[in-house]
């Protein structure tokens, strides 16, 4: 595959600072850490290579402590974009007091979405790539400007309409699902376009059954 330049333009952009959260790094918050939810990477995926543009796997998941109290998974996650290929390895706790199945639920899905995250990473700066340089320049950088018009979201439904036509799978479906609402958040989607998506993807979900 052969990225457009609009593409590869947008993946060279600095981060928006907004969209970088921070953490304490130890118990002590004697420093912080610099991170992306994975929800934005989602959205972004979405925004840049489009709905149908690329796919995600889990590969596999492992517990590697099944305490009654707090579990703990690693992930292997696979994304691919055209003929491209990326891997990202993650970990993940439960902890939710709720019993020990929800300490497995919650643990699976924070690992893979680490993975997932860590995967599309490689993709450029609007993935957190950046975050990474230990200089520490995102925090200086200008983002270039974005807007959202009616082409655009008038483009992401058609996209994602031309996209549910080839869903073939109640997996894909599920993360179809996903996608929208992520988009639909960012204000990619338009409420009437959202509302005519998931009634769509509910006669989707009849004829796979």
């Amino acid at each position: 595959m052969t990225f457009t330049p609009e593409q590869v333009e947008l993946l060279k952009q600095p981060i928006d600072k907004k969209n970088v959260e921070t953490r304490d790094g130890n118990r002590a918050g004697t420093f912080q850490l610099s991170y992306v939810e994975g929800w934005h990477v989602i959205n972004e995926a979405n925004r840049i290579f489009g709905f149908d543009g690329w796919s995600c796997e889990t590969i596999e998941t492992t517990c590697v402590n099944a305490a009654s109290d707090n579990v703990t998974y690693t992930a292997k996650v696979r994304v691919t974009v055209g003929n491209v290929i990326r891997e990202g390895t993650g970990a993940g706790h439960g902890n939710t007091k709720q019993g020990i199945g929800l300490n497995h639920e919650a643990a699976i899905k924070e690992a893979e979405t680490d993975a997932k995250k860590r995967a599309l990473m490689n993709f450029g700066n609007q993935f957190g790539l950046s975050l990474y340089d230990g200089k520490k320049a995102w925090k200086t950088a200008k983002p270039a400007k974005t807007t959202t018009n009616a082409h655009e979201t008038s483009t992401t439904y058609n996209m994602a309409t031309k996209f549910l036509q080839g869903v073939s799978s109640t997996a894909q479906l599920n993360s179809f699902k996903e996608r929208v609402q992520v988009t639909h958040s960012e204000g990619k989607l338009t409420d009437i376009d959202r509302a005519k998506l998931e009634n769509a993807i509910v006669q989707k979900e009849a004829s796979l059954l």
